[in-house]
């Protein structure tokens, strides 16, 4: 199965010459990125309910809709994890510019999961790999599933035209982070502050195997 990475060359070139692998990102990340056209809150999921679509009753006394501030509104979590987004479109000349991208990478996902998941059952415990295409919901009809995990792969309407292929790394809820070689503990989640998880190998371009045809702006 091939998806598409989008970015900047100045970004994804040492990847290319195979001196880093993949950057997965943590969910709180996206709603602090400064391209606003990718920019998301994707904590949690906002749907809404039309006020004139139904009856808000109080000791049975009717609250009328034209009185209320707006579309009464919905939010539900979703689970914190490490996320890779591809797209589905390939050498698109409207991703390359809502983006703000100049290349576009081939990438077999099929093998690229099949690693992480063998990876991630030898080095940590308890952590799950998932990897599906992105449901896109228009903010008015609630979601078929309030699961926290499925959610994840949910998106506005606004965002269809990325047509998005997502991999999510979803750690276990009772472990409080990484431990690192010292055995200092990293935080899955941190307040205002991003977390990324880069992957790296002693053998130069291990990653490049997961690396297809490179398209330019």
């Amino acid at each position: 199965m091939i998806k598409y990475l989008y970015g900047k060359k100045c970004y994804l070139g040492p990847l290319l010459q195979g001196n880093v692998g993949f950057r997965f990102s943590d969910l709180s990340h996206y709603s602090r990125m400064e391209n606003e056209m990718m920019k998301d809150e994707e904590m949690s999921k906002r749907f809404l309910i039309n006020k004139n679509e139904g009856t808000l009753k109080i000791n049975d006394h009717v609250i009328n809709p034209e009185d209320l501030v707006g579309d009464p509104q919905v939010r539900i979590n979703t689970q914190h994890c490490f996320c890779l987004c591809f797209s589905n479109r390939k050498d698109s000349s409207e991703l390359y510019e809502k983006f703000k991208a100049d290349v576009c990478i081939e990438v077999n996902v099929t093998e690229f999961e099949e690693f992480l998941r063998d990876l991630f059952t030898q080095k940590f415990q308890g952590m799950s790999v998932i990897g599906r295409d992105i449901m896109y919901y228009d903010k008015y009809l609630l979601p078929s599933t309030s699961d926290a995990v499925d959610l994840v792969f949910y998106k506005p309407s606004s965002f269809s035209h990325e047509v998005e292929y997502r991999i999510a790394l979803f750690y276990p809820l009772n472990k409080p982070g990484f431990a690192d070689e010292n055995g200092n503990v990293i935080p899955f989640i941190k307040d205002d502050e991003s977390i990324h998880i880069t992957m790296t190998s002693t053998n130069k371009g291990f990653f490049n195997q997961f690396i297809g045809k490179v398209y330019e702006a």
